[in-house]
């Protein structure tokens, strides 16, 4: 059964706030971008039978697990997916998400080998999801209520870096 009141897409856009919004208000947004209100969608099943379509990202945990990122409206996604015979969740909701310019915060926040993106590990002491964009910055997701927290992280962390220009 679809849950569409559960999916940031289906609300009216004056109520969608993200849960950075106040950590990153004074942020650089060239530094740190809040990817907070795109579309997640969390797989479970026979997560290699799906072939992602254009404008998504397959990132997958174990073999039987992934997360699906996507343009897309991401109830939509969730409805194709399960057609599919895959059990899919817009995630959405539940994480917040942050694009990072510098390789230097990341390596001061977490101890991953970078070169190894799209994974999962430790991110600013909490467990994180890991993607990179074209134009080089990291994509950090991490679960929504620890969001403020880690958007505090990397803003001290670019503050730090930026004092010892």
């Amino acid at each position: 059964m679809s849950r569409p009141f559960l999916s940031p897409s289906r609300c009216a856009p004056e109520t969608l706030v993200s849960p950075l919004a106040r950590a990153l208000a004074d942020a650089d947004p060239a530094q740190v971008e809040d990817l907070s209100l795109q579309g997640i969608v969390e797989l479970r099943g026979d997560v290699d039978s799906l072939s992602p379509g254009d404008g998504e990202e397959l990132v997958r945990l174990t073999p039987r697990r992934a997360f699906l990122f996507t343009e897309e409206d991401p109830a939509d996604v969730t409805a194709r997916v399960r057609a599919s015979g895959v059990l899919a969740f817009d995630a959405t909701g539940g994480y917040a998400g942050l694009a990072i310019a510098s390789e230097h915060v990341m390596r001061r926040l977490t101890d991953l080998d970078l070169g190894q993106i799209p994974t999962a590990g430790p991110f600013a002491q909490v467990t994180a999801i890991f993607r990179q964009r074209g134009d080089g910055a990291f994509l950090v997701y991490v679960p929504q209520e620890l969001g403020h927290y880690v958007a505090e992280a990397v803003v001290d962390a670019l503050a730090g870096l930026e004092g010892r220009a």
